[in-house]
C-alpha cells in the first residue's frame, strides 16, 4: 500500500504527468520535453530523475528519454480516474455500480464523448440517432419516449433492425397506452407486430432497467441511473470507435441477461393496444357523426 501511495503522489504533479503522456508518443531530450510541458530543463530534469526511480521512464542510448512497459499501463489504468474526476459532479449523484468491473475499467474509452446534461438534448439527440439509423439500432430503457415511437416505424420499414430491453413491468403513471394512439397508427401497431414475427424488432425483458443506452453503427446515448436508481436522462453521446465499442459491449453484457417476453404476451400486448385504439377510433366517428 505504501508503495501505491507514493505512486499516485508522484501522478498527483501535473507536470510529471504531462511528461509521461508526451513520452507515449514519441521519444524526447530533456530540451524538447522542457518546451513541450512549457517548463524549465532544470525543472523538467528533476521531473524525469523521480519519474525514472519509479521505473515510469527510461533514458536511451541517444540522451532521449522513452515510457516504460510499467509507465504506459500506469497511464492507461489511470484514464478511467482521469475521466471520472473530470465529471466528479456527475458521478457523486450518479451510480455505475451495478455495472461489471470489466466494464467500469473502460469507462475512460468515453473520453471523447460529449456531455448531455441536459434532458431535452438528450431526447432531441436520440431522435437525430432514430433518423441516421442505417443498420441496427439497439436500446436499454425504462420507458419510451413517445416522440421516437413513429420513428422507430420509419426506421424498420428502412430495413432497420431492432434489439429492444424493456422492464418486466411499469409504474402505471409510466405507461403508454392513454396518449400512445396519437403517435402510433393501427398500421404502425400491425406493422411493428410483424416486424417482431420476422425478427427484426427483438425484445428482452429486465426486471431492473440499470442503463439508459441507445445505439446505432455510428451514435450512442448513454446515461447512468441517479444513486436512488431512477434517471434524469443526463449522460453522454459518443462518436468514436472506443466509445462506440463500450456501449455496444454495455448492451450485449444486458441482453445476454434479459429474457425473451412469450409469444402470447406479445400478442396480448398487442391486442390491448389495438382495442384501446379502435374504442378511440369509434368515439371519434361518434363526434364527427
Amino acid at each position: 500500500m505504501e508503495r501505491l501511495c507514493d505512486l499516485y503522489f508522484e501522478l498527483s504533479n501535473e507536470e510529471r504527468l504531462k511528461i509521461l503522456h508526451s513520452l507515449r508518443e514519441k521519444n524526447m531530450n530533456i530540451t524538447a520535453l522542457a518546451q513541450t510541458v512549457d517548463i524549465t530543463t532544470q525543472e523538467c530534469s528533476r521531473h524525469i530523475a523521480r519519474l525514472a526511480d519509479f521505473n515510469l521512464v527510461q533514458r536511451n542510448t541517444d540522451r532521449t528519454f522513452r515510457i516504460t512497459p510499467y509507465g504506459h499501463l500506469t497511464l492507461r489504468l489511470i484514464l478511467g480516474q482521469q475521466f471520472a474526476s473530470t465529471y466528479q459532479k456527475y458521478f457523486n449523484t450518479h451510480t455505475l455500480d451495478n455495472l461489471p468491473s470489466r466494464i467500469v475499467s473502460r469507462i475512460h474509452e468515453l473520453n471523447d464523448s460529449r456531455f448531455t446534461q441536459d434532458i431535452w438534448l438528450t431526447f432531441s439527440l436520440l431522435e437525430n440517432l432514430f433518423e441516421e439509423a442505417e443498420k441496427y439500432i439497439w436500446m436499454i430503457h425504462d420507458q419510451y419516449l413517445l416522440s421516437i415511437l413513429p420513428l422507430g416505424v420509419e426506421a424498420i420499414k428502412r430495413g432497420v433492425k431492432f434489439k429492444s430491453i424493456d422492464p418486466m413491468s411499469r409504474e402505471e403513471n409510466r405507461s403508454l397506452d392513454p396518449e400512445r394512439p396519437d403517435y402510433v397508427t393501427v398500421e404502425d401497431e400491425k406493422y411493428l407486430l410483424q416486424s417482431w414475427k420476422e425478427g427484426n424488432l427483438e425484445i428482452r425483458l429486465s426486471e431492473t432497467i440499470r442503463v439508459f443506452l441507445y445505439i446505432n453503427e455510428k451514435k450512442a446515448i448513454v446515461a447512468f441511473p441517479l444513486i436512488d436508481g431512477y434517471f434524469d436522462y443526463t449522460g453522454f453521446v459518443t462518436e468514436h470507435p472506443e466509445g462506440l465499442r463500450l456501449c455496444r459491449d454495455i448492451f450485449e453484457y444486458y441482453w445476454s441477461l434479459g429474457h425473451p417476453p412469450t409469444q402470447d404476451s406479445i400478442l396480448e400486448s398487442h391486442k390491448t393496444r389495438m382495442h384501446y385504439q379502435e374504442g378511440l377510433e369509434k368515439k371519434a366517428h361518434r363526434r364527427d357523426a
